[in-house]
């Protein structure tokens, strides 16, 4: 042999179809007796055995003639088996005279039952695996003919027959149970399931689960009868779902998901998605899916439209009916200051100024506060036009020069000698970077701040670096944060900031298609970096 034997007998393959016999340790049966006692009777041996054999031992399935304590103890050790030679070939084996076999002359059995002729056959499975022996003994030499071996093997042949059937059965069994339990555990997940599923045929509804009809307020035995569909949806989306069902159930499309609204029978309306495919059931065409209810997310959605309604509503009105007057206070203020009705003393200046800051920072929230419900609503659009940024940049940074100076702090501005185009929107980018500076200036405490620009990332790159008192790690994420002002620096008190100028900054640079980042040290100052893309990358 070209194998270990003990390989041969563990073999998992082998092992896994004895077990599957379910008859190593089985009790006695009739049908495999009356094949040990005729084996007996036709070959006149004293004992014959239908012995199956594991990794470990060999399991007497059936005996004849064997002595009362082997025949109580049905097995025996797998290191005293001869039939365990018989396995490992695969071939028949008899023996006249065991005392003349080196492989049996030793063998307990052998001895100790004083066993002296042997003749077993192989018993085996269709596709190979050998089990265990059909096999007789004597207590005397013999020899044993040919017609006793081919009557052993007609009686193998036959047991083996029997084992097959009974491996057949138990796996019907087996996965008759297995169809059960996954019958079972299908169904129970299906019953217990928080989305409606069903099973639409021959316009009815061959199944429905407890959940589908809970949604549609109906007793599940309502939704077998025909014509359910016509009285279960709105009447405006029944065009839409016959379709739908009919391109299934003919094969035009296989799968659809959409949404539309049932009916309960108390006349309330559900929203419900809808997600089926098409199927064969019993050989007919069928729509198996599930139905969803999403009334409260329909709900929430037509509330928060209707919240984004009234707020744009009430900006428009903040817009023509607060910035108007507050305007006009500032035109005052502004007549006040240059002496156009009479001179004002300084202690009068400094009122009227204070008021004019006010008016401004009022007028400033009003603008941030426009700003970031339009590009909430998506009503803020960019312009497509041709921008020379490091001219942009100089200019912005002249226009902030006074609010610099009158902060005590120099800016010092890095851009290309030569121009930097880019196709973009001129205002929006002026917007951000009039906040980002605007910002240093005012939390800078007094020190020089860096504007540069260069390009980078199919665009350019805006820098713009203080040297404040920084921000924490923690308040980085808040900085963005609608009416977040963390009141670090120069710029807490009246002219503190909206604490809406990064978060509409942000906005309108993802607006742009770009992004705002920001990075900073506490105790050394920040950089917020504006990348712009240049729009004519695109097309």
């Amino acid at each position: 042999m070209g194998s270990d034997p003990a390989d041969i007998l563990r073999d998992p393959a082998r092992l896994a179809a004895l077990a599957e016999t379910g008859l190593p340790d089985a009790p006695p049966e009739e049908a495999f007796d009356r094949l040990t006692r005729l084996a007996i009777r036709l070959t006149g041996a004293r004992m014959a055995m239908l012995s199956l054999v594991d990794g470990e031992r060999q399991f007497f399935m059936s005996h004849a003639g064997l002595p009362d304590d082997l025949a109580r103890e049905r097995q025996t050790p797998v290191s005293t088996s001869v039939c365990a030679h018989v396995v490992v070939s695969g071939e028949p084996l008899v023996a006249g005279d065991t005392s003349l076999d080196a492989r049996l002359r030793d063998n307990p059995l052998v001895t100790g039952l004083g066993v002296r002729a042997y003749a077993g056959v192989p018993v085996s499975t269709p596709d190979g695996h050998v089990l265990g022996s059909f096999c007789v003994g004597d207590l005397a030499p013999r020899e044993w003919s040919a017609a006793d071996v081919a009557g052993l093997a007609d009686l193998a042949a036959l047991a083996s027959a029997e084992i097959e059937a009974r491996r057949a059965r138990a796996g019907r069994e087996r996965t008759n149970r297995v169809l059960r339990d996954t019958e079972a555990w299908f169904r129970s997940l299906v019953e217990q399931s928080i989305a409606g599923i069903y099973v639409f045929q021959d316009e009815a509804f061959r199944y429905v689960n407890p959940r589908f009809a809970q949604i549609f307020g109906r007793p599940e035995a309502d939704f077998a009868v025909p014509g359910i569909v016509g009285r279960m949806v709105h009447p405006d989306d029944l065009a839409m779902v016959e379709e739908n069902i009919r391109r299934r159930v003919e094969g035009e499309i296989p799968t659809l998901r959409y949404g539309s609204r049932g009916v309960r029978p108390d006349g309330s309306v559900v929203h419900v998605e809808v997600h089926g495919r098409r199927a064969e059931v019993d050989g007919r065409p069928a729509v198996i899916g599930v139905a969803i209810d999403v009334s409260e997310r329909v709900r929430a959605e037509q509330e928060r439209e209707a919240a984004v309604a009234a707020r744009d509503r009430f900006f428009a009105m903040a817009s023509h009916e607060l910035r108007t007057p507050i305007s006009t206070v500032m035109l005052y203020n502004e007549l006040l200051l240059s002496g156009a009705y009479d001179p004002v003393s300084e202690e009068q200046r400094e009122a009227i100024d204070r008021s004019q800051k006010s008016a401004r920072h009022l007028l400033d929230l009003i603008n941030d506060v426009l700003d970031l419900s339009r590009l909430e609503a998506g009503k803020l659009h960019a312009r497509t036009e041709a921008v020379e940024v490091a001219a942009l940049v100089q200019s912005v940074c002249a226009d902030l020069e006074p609010l610099a100076l009158g902060r005590g702090c120099e800016l010092r501005v890095d851009v290309p000698a030569g121009p930097l185009p880019l196709v973009g929107d001129a205002g929006r980018i002026r917007q951000v970077l009039l906040n980002l500076l605007s910002n240093a200036v005012k939390f800078g405490a007094g020190r020089p701040v860096g504007v540069r620009c260069a390009p980078g990332e199919g665009g350019v790159e805006i820098e713009v670096r203080d040297h404040g008192s920084g921000i924490a790690p923690a308040d980085l994420p808040r900085i963005f944060e609608d009416f977040v002002q963390l009141g670090n620096g120069d710029g807490d008190g009246e002219d503190a900031g909206t604490g809406l100028g990064l978060p509409v900054a942000r906005r309108l640079a993802e607006l742009l298609g770009g992004r705002l980042e920001v990075e900073s040290v506490v105790g050394e100052g920040s950089t917020f970096r504006f990348v712009v893309p240049d729009g004519s990358a695109g097309g």
